[in-house]
């Protein structure tokens, strides 16, 4: 990897690339401004999920108010990239994990976000917006980060989580990303045809990764594939060692996850019926079956029929699937179903949608000693580290 270089990291303001960062806020934004940037008293993270809460933090750059509010996204906060990801870095991951794997987290943010917001992209996302379709009881549907209004980015797991600096994170932390970021200037992904990368990533992916077609539109870059993934399961680990892995690697909220390779979960049938008809308007009376139609290359399942004493709906793809069969989103779409008295029983594996990265995997790598390279060239098969002028 080539190293950073002094002359980049005293680029003159004017010469930076900026990003506008669009901040999902508890209500209506509650702000301080000061010297260099501003406090947010109730920044919402995790919306829709299990680890959903309401964080005071602070952040870097400037902000303005959205005339019409997206959601719960009032305010824009637009400042450097290169301020965004040292944020970015230290909130998707604790910022005590192992550098290397902080470093390799770097250059993935970096490559997702160049794509939202450069022209030296060669390639067009033009298939990343919302899509829902209703043809002969089907629902499939899918949403990425280019329906947004406004701003390139959201703060979110929607995109890529931004949570400024909470306050309780030690200022050796801040220095970790820092470094993690500046190491790293600059240097992106790039696929076989010179393209920046559309570098996705998840939390776990339970031992298979995913591609990128069954969580989003019909197309699948080549780097973005299915294969074998051990690193990610820590069973055979000591016990000192995987809980130290742990301890250093996950959020503080992450943490409460402990069971992210392998799971179970139950479905109330009665609660499922309800969310049908919540989510898509339809009363499918009781809910006899859940019905596989298609899986991914990994396991997860892409459409799934629910049946009802009254009628039948098919859905798709993953993230639809997880946010009807749980209130605070399944963990993800890859399960065997048992039916029991009342409800199903989900039998699963991993968290989240499971293509690119897997960061529990490449957590381990980095703490048994692999480099950023190792790390990125195992999950992102086929590219190659390459620097951009930003």
């Amino acid at each position: 990897m080539k190293p950073t270089t002094e002359a980049k990291a005293g680029k003159p303001d004017k010469d930076e690339t900026m990003i506008s960062v669009g901040l999902i806020t508890d209500g209506a934004p509650i702000i301080n401004k000061h010297q260099g940037g501003f406090t947010l008293h109730n920044l919402l993270i995790g919306e829709g999920f299990h680890w959903q809460r309401t964080i005071k933090a602070e952040f870097a750059g400037d902000f303005m108010m959205l005339p019409t509010p997206q959601g719960n996204i009032h305010m824009v906060n637009r400042l450097p990239l290169e301020r965004y990801l040292e944020s970015v870095v230290g909130s998707e991951m604790n910022p005590e994990a192992p550098i290397e794997f902080l470093k390799a987290h770097a250059i993935i943010s970096r490559s997702w976000a160049m794509r939202k917001i450069s022209a030296c992209v060669k390639v067009s996302d033009a298939t990343t917006h919302e899509v829902v379709c209703d043809i002969e009881n089907n629902e499939i549907s899918w949403e990425e980060s280019d329906a947004h209004h406004g701003f390139d980015v959201c703060s979110d797991d929607h995109c890529q989580r931004y949570q400024g600096v909470p306050e309780e994170m030690a200022q050796g932390c801040v220095a970790r990303c820092v470094e993690a970021v500046r190491a790293t200037h600059g240097l992106v992904l790039i696929d076989k045809d010179g393209c920046v990368a559309d570098a996705r990533f998840s939390k776990c992916c339970g031992g298979m990764t995913e591609i990128f077609s069954s969580c989003w539109a019909e197309q699948d870059p080549h780097y973005l594939v299915a294969q074998a993934d051990p690193w990610c399961d820590l069973s055979r680990m000591p016990e000192n060692e995987r809980e130290e892995m742990l301890r250093t690697s996950l959020k503080g909220y992450d943490k409460t996850t402990c069971d992210f390779h392998d799971w179970e979960s139950d479905v109330n049938s009665e609660e499922l019926r309800e969310r049908v008809q919540d989510i898509y308007k339809r009363d499918l009376g009781n809910i006899l079956h859940l019905t596989p139609i298609e899986r991914g290359k990994s396991g997860r399942i892409t459409k799934l029929k629910i049946t009802g004493s009254e009628g039948k709906v098919t859905i798709g793809k993953t993230l639809a699937i997880r946010r009807l069969l749980s209130a605070d989103c399944l963990k993800s779409s890859w399960f065997d179903v048992d039916k029991t008295a009342d409800a199903f029983r989900l039998q699963g594996h991993g968290w989240g949608h499971g293509v690119g990265l897997c960061q529990i995997g490449a957590a381990r790598m980095a703490y048994e000693g692999k480099d950023c390279e190792e790390i990125l060239r195992f999950y992102y098969p086929g590219t190659r580290i390459g620097e951009l002028d930003i």
